[in-house]
């Protein structure tokens, strides 16, 4: 069954312009008004009169019916793949998130060694100031004592 009209605006051949008018595209006005005025007299059917010459069969209601359970399975498997791909999003977002809290607390401890290997360079300088400041002492006491020895002699 074909509900398509036999004359509609679409399959009306319309005539062309002539060639004087044909350049502006408004040539010839009376042209476009008996166009106008055909297309007025042929309406389209609408879309209840389209409906009522259709009268559904079992088998269309039944493919319209399996077509619905396969959307409606497959929007359920759909579903599922969401519900997975949101779980696996979750798991991915806690990964990163504890990933970025280990960086911090190694930056914050790198930090810290750092800091600890400072204070320890400047510990090691300061022991050997006093190594050396020790020696100077011992090296003042040896040459005191010799003085010393050497004025109970005389």
């Amino acid at each position: 069954m074909n509900f398509t009209p036999t004359r509609t605006p679409i399959c009306r051949k319309i005539s062309f312009a002539s060639k004087r008018g044909a350049g502006s595209g408004f040539g010839d006005t009376n042209r476009w008004k008996k166009m106008a005025d055909s297309m007025e007299s042929t309406p389209l059917p609408s879309v209840e009169d389209r409906l009522a010459v259709l009268c559904p069969s079992q088998e269309l209601l039944e493919y319209y019916q399996k077509k619905m359970a396969n959307c409606e399975s497959e929007n359920e498997d759909l579903l599922k793949k969401l519900e997975l791909y949101r779980e696996a999003c979750e798991e991915q977002h806690k990964l990163e998130w504890n990933l970025q809290q280990r960086e911090e607390e190694i930056a914050e401890l790198q930090k810290a060694l750092s800091d600890m290997q400072v204070c320890l360079f400047q510990e090691r300088e300061h022991v050997l100031r006093l190594y050396s400041e020790n020696d100077r002492l011992r090296i003042r006491i040896a040459e005191n004592w010799k003085t010393r020895k050497r004025f109970r002699i005389c």
